[in-house]
Formats: structure tokens, sequence, C-alpha cells
């Protein structure tokens, strides 16, 4: 197993409800809300909508900070997931009760699509639920 410390802004928290995030939560160790700086925007693939995280420091992006228990072969199950437009890195992470950690993000790298949708308030899932869009998901034979 490895352990790692995940920040989680999308598709993967356990609150969304998707695939992914509920094979990922059976990983977990602990799961706790969390503030990265930075920002993020909404852009449509497949069936749904999924956030680019820019880091930086004008704004703040909501998640989950998930400690995870990691079998071989799941990071790179999920680095297929986020596809070549995201990088692993590791950013300072501000967790709900104030204590900051440093924490792996996936990153958006490649310029933004046309159609790209800023997501105010930096909460994706509240996005979401506010705008009436659903998260993209993965396909059954999907990563």
């Amino acid at each position: 197993m490895r352990r790692i410390d995940l920040f989680l802004y999308g598709t993967l928290q356990p609150a969304a409800g998707t695939r992914m995030a509920r094979w990922l939560e059976t990983m977990a160790r602990d799961l706790r809300p969390a503030r990265v700086p930075g920002r993020i925007v909404a852009l449509r693939g497949g069936n749904g909508w999924f956030p680019a995280l820019q880091p930086g420091s004008s704004g703040m992006v909501c998640g989950t900070l998930a400690e995870l228990d990691l079998p071989p072969g799941a990071l790179a199950k999920l680095d297929r997931y986020e596809g070549g437009e995201y990088r692993r890195r590791a950013l300072r992470v501000r967790r709900g009760d104030g204590a900051a950690c440093t924490a792996q993000v996936y990153v958006w790298t490649a310029p933004l699509p046309e159609g790209a949708l800023p997501v105010a308030g930096g909460d994706f899932l509240r996005w979401l639920e506010r705008s009436g869009r659903r998260a993209f998901t993965t396909p059954r034979n999907g990563a």
C-alpha cells in the first residue's frame, strides 16, 4: 500500500457520487473539508461537466482532503482517469480546521478550451447543484 494525501475538488469527491469517487472512497483513511489557493472553471465533456483547477493567489478552491492507502496500480489508474491535460503536483492545502499540509493535486496544464465557465466561489459540486448540471461520469469500461 502507498499512503498519499490527495486534494479532491471535482468528480473524485465522495459527494460527487461518480463511480470513480466511490472507488476512491473505499481506499480513504480520512476525508476532511479543505481549500487550496487558485481558481476553477467548469468544462463540458462527454456526458457532463468536470472542473479544471489553476493554482494561484486569486481565490480559493473548495474540496476534500483525502488520506488514502492506495494499492499498486491505483495511482496510475487515477492519472489515466484525469488525462493528459492534468498533472499531479504537490501544493499547500488548508484543512477545514485551519491546519496546513502538503497534498497531491491534479492541476490543469493545457490551454482552457472555448466554453469554459468560471465556478464562482470555487466549489464545483455546489456549482453543479445550483446550475442543474451533472458531473462527468466515466463509461462502464473507462478508467
